[in-house]
């Protein structure tokens, strides 16, 4: 029985071949959509995952409140908290802080005493040296269990020994000086270790001990909980309730903060973040990676359940049109004395025969599209075949798509009345057609939300990157500073390379800074216009820059001036934004020059208020933001091109610099490219977005072919007798698109506003942003009408082009 129905089915399948395909590559397309979408939310959860111990491990977070108020939650933490917790709290086995190495450092390794090996590293940690003991990490040489014990060694990772190094070769002790960083010196290699997998939310090359990093100056001179610069993670003993742990914070924060939380009006809540969860808890300030919302990644298997869906549409859509075709075979069978069971069972078995082909093709093809997503991600992804999840997920899908797909086809075929059906009365009692029509509002639905939310991610990209940020971006060429310098005479030599900057052909000017627009700050601290109590203190952010730094960049001065360096008070006051103002209650600029600001435990004047500018992502909404005098800076130089023979003009620069710093790598990029990285997670979900909103379209298409095809067959008498009497093309194609636009129009009325709410949710979490104008809706209907259309239009005018002739000759 079984080989009479495989038979059969595979004679259905070549006798009908576009319906077939449309069928098996539909159902293709949808599955292995499910199949990406399933790797890659399974990617996204599996963070920190590997660490053996990762169900003790914490970091310790802290929500900050000013006068009541909520000022935000942040990971980093003063020195001594670790050391502290560890004494106060039994239930905590051991500690870790981390510390980046902001700004990075120049590495060093003399293979060759004449040509050595020299780059300018980012990805720099100090850790303790309990670091490898409590985060899993595999060894490829070297003990980890003593490999951060020494101050002077340095642990790395894999990829870093191979450029430094070669490809297997043992670098232990080995030595490797750093300079420019917050810890210069020689650091002996004593372990090597695997590259972080990609599902860490701690990323780095490099991890040198705390040792040296705590002899700096900024750190001796602070009791460790004054510079809120590390991150500690702690690890509790096993079968700890955290619960528990988490009620004793509050006193741990009253003994070591209370007196000056007091003394500002503040509160601090220390709460222990579970280490798989801090990849899935975006919102929280200074992060150290970036994060994604757990409603994102559900709602990329909500489309793809969408788009499933669309597939197994097109599935029931076509093969209920087809029981026309099919209702005068299931009609002989009868009478020839077939079962109504083994009807069903025959038509089952073929949805399982489709199904399986589809299964098949869906694995081809989701192996494809794996490589690009990973390219938008940027991580290298790939199947696990001996995973039995994979298997298990397949087997759900071919099961439920045979029974879903197949038993509503196989219930109408079977209960059609033979006496009926051999009379050529199956038109009137097949049914379906109500059924067809919703299934097909459903599909146009679907696609019109798709198209509309990539077209509203895409204006909102493209908002963000051309909105003027209040400063120039473009033909800005960022250069990192020297690392490698002589201290005694690094502040002539930088001012004198800044000088033949200048001289270059094609650059308009040239400033340097601490940092640049999007790379963050020099200095977070809390400040609070002069006169006002210590409660009314705000956390701002403050950047060092030379003089020319407004000039270069196009900065508009509202009221007051620029620093002058022939003045001495220039150089000891501040220039604000705009958004200090209010934060601060300054007043409107002209007033502000009249007040002070207490910085710290400084009190300085107002120079000048500037207009204000986006140093962030347009994300974010304005901050009080302060610019401080500095001669020069080593940090970056910011380098205005004219945009005329840039690339001489760029070779110019290099041959300067390495004149000017022999032994310093030139590292350059353009400081638009760099300030946009700001939005490469918006960037890729948009480009994922796009990708299985085009996928989904492009299924709906095929069923919409497929549909009209057989839909303009069943018609083509009545066409040729309305051509007969007389009908013009110009009727006849209306008359197959009329249908059509009726039901784009009914998934209009039920997609748009789901569409409007959706993109509406989305745009709250930009504080500059596009807004909710009538064409972000109108061009994603009138797109989903031309692709329709278009879809459609060769079988439409095929049917009005068919000769009656020979349609009518048999009648």
């Amino acid at each position: 029985m079984l080989r009479n129905y495989l038979v059969l089915a595979i004679r259905n399948l070549k006798k009908r071949k576009l319906y077939s395909f449309i069928n098996i590559f539909g159902l293709a397309i949808g599955v292995s959509v499910c199949l990406v979408i399933l790797k890659y939310v399974d990617f996204e959860l599996s963070y920190d995952n590997y660490h053996k111990k990762s169900e003790n491990i914490f970091r310790t977070t802290t929500q900050y409140y000013q006068n009541g108020e909520y000022r935000g939650i942040s990971p980093l933490s003063g020195y001594a908290q670790g050391p502290s917790l560890l004494a106060d709290v039994p239930e905590i086995k051991t500690y870790v802080r981390t510390h980046p190495m902001y700004g990075g450092a120049v590495v060093t390794v003399k293979k060759d005493a004449n040509d050595p090996l020299t780059f300018h590293e980012e990805n720099l940690q100090f850790v303790d040296s309990t670091f490898l003991d409590v985060f899993t990490y595999a060894s490829v040489y070297g003990d980890l269990n003593t490999a951060l014990d020494n101050p002077s060694s340095v642990v790395i990772t894999k990829k870093t020994a191979e450029r430094y190094f070669g490809e297997n070769e043992n670098p232990v002790g080995k030595v490797m000086q750093v300079s420019g960083g917050w810890a210069d010196g020689d650091y002996e290699v004593t372990a090597v270790i695997e590259n972080v997998p990609q599902n860490s939310h701690l990323s780095f090359d490099f991890l040198f001990p705390t040792h040296n990093l705590l002899q700096n100056g900024q750190y001796k001179q602070d009791n460790g909980w004054g510079w809120n610069n590390f991150i500690t993670y702690i690890e509790l003993h096993t079968h700890t309730d955290v619960k528990a742990v988490e009620t004793k914070l509050p006193a741990f924060i009253e003994k070591y903060l209370g007196k000056d939380l007091a003394e500002s009006n503040a509160k601090s809540v220390m709460i222990l973040q579970p280490i798989r969860s801090i990849h899935l808890s975006p919102g929280y300030n200074n992060e150290s990676s970036p994060t994604v919302n757990t409603s994102t990644i559900y709602f990329f298997v909500v489309i793809s359940i969408f788009i499933l869906a669309i597939a197994w549409v097109n599935y029931i859509n076509l093969s209920t049109a087809r029981a026309m075709e099919r209702a005068r075979e299931v009609g002989i069978k009868k009478a020839v004395g077939a079962y109504r069971g083994q009807l069903i069972s025959q038509f089952i078995f073929e949805s399982v025969v489709v199904n399986f082909l589809a299964i098949v093709t869906a694995v081809l093809i989701a192996m494809a599209l794996l490589p690009v997503l990973g390219r938008i991600v940027d991580k290298n992804f790939s199947f696990d075949f001996s995973d039995p999840r994979f298997w298990t997920i397949l087997l759900g899908l071919f099961l439920f798509g045979s029974a879903v797909s197949g038993a509503y086809p196989a219930f109408v075929l079977s209960s059609f009345h033979t006496v009926e059906v051999l009379k050529g009365k199956s038109e009137k009692i097949i049914g379906g057609f109500s059924l067809r029509k919703a299934l097909v509002v459903f599909q146009f639905a679907s696609s019109l939300i798709l198209i509309a939310g990539t077209f509203a991610v895409y204006r909102q990209l493209e908002f963000m990157r051309s909105q003027d940020k209040g400063l120039t971006m473009d033909q800005m060429l960022i250069v990192n500073g020297p690392s490698v310098l002589e201290q005694s005479s690094a502040k002539e030599r930088l001012i004198t390379l800044k000088n033949r900057l200048r001289e270059i052909p094609g650059v308009l000017s040239v400033a340097t800074s601490g940092a640049i627009p999007g790379g963050g700050f020099n200095w977070g601290t809390g400040m609070r216009r002069d006169g006002t109590d210590p409660e009314a203190s705000k956390t701002g952010s403050v950047v060092w820059i030379d003089a020319d730094f407004i000039e270069t960049y196009g900065i508009t001065v509202l009221s007051g001036r620029n620093f002058n360096p022939a003045i001495t008070s220039d150089m000891q006051s501040v220039l604000v934004n705009e958004a200090a103002l209010e934060a601060f209650g300054l007043g409107d600029p002209e007033n502000a020059l009249k007040e002070r600001i207490i910085l710290g435990g400084d009190t300085v004047a107002i120079l000048g208020v500037l207009k204000n500018y986006h140093w962030n992502s347009l994300k974010t909404e304005h901050t009080p933001w302060l610019f401080k005098a500095d001669t020069i800076s080593r940090r970056a130089f910011s380098i205005h091109l004219s945009g005329t023979n840039m690339s001489e003009a760029i070779t110019q620069v290099e041959k300067q610099y390495k004149e000017a710093f022999p032994g310093n790598p030139f590292d350059y990029y353009f400081l638009d490219d760099f300030f946009n990285k700001q939005y490469a997670a918006d960037q890729q979900f948009g480009k994922i977005f796009g990708l299985f909103a085009l996928l989904a379209i492009l299924i709906a298409c095929l069923g919409l072919w497929g549909l009209a095809s057989f839909t303009t067959t069943q018609k083509l008498k009545e066409i040729s007798i309305r051509k007969v009497m007389g009908a013009s093309l110009t009727n006849i194609v209306a008359l197959l698109a009329n249908q059509l636009i009726k039901l784009v129009i009914i998934a209009c009325i039920i997609a748009l506003p789901l569409a409007w709410y959706g993109i509406s949710n989305w745009l709250d979490s930009f504080a500059f942003r596009i807004g909710l104008a009538w064409d972000l809706l109108f061009v994603p209907v009138v797109t989903l009408a031309f692709i329709s259309l278009a879809t459609v239009s060769f079988q439409i005018l095929r049917g009005a082009n068919a000769n009656p002739a020979k349609v009518l000759r048999s009648e």
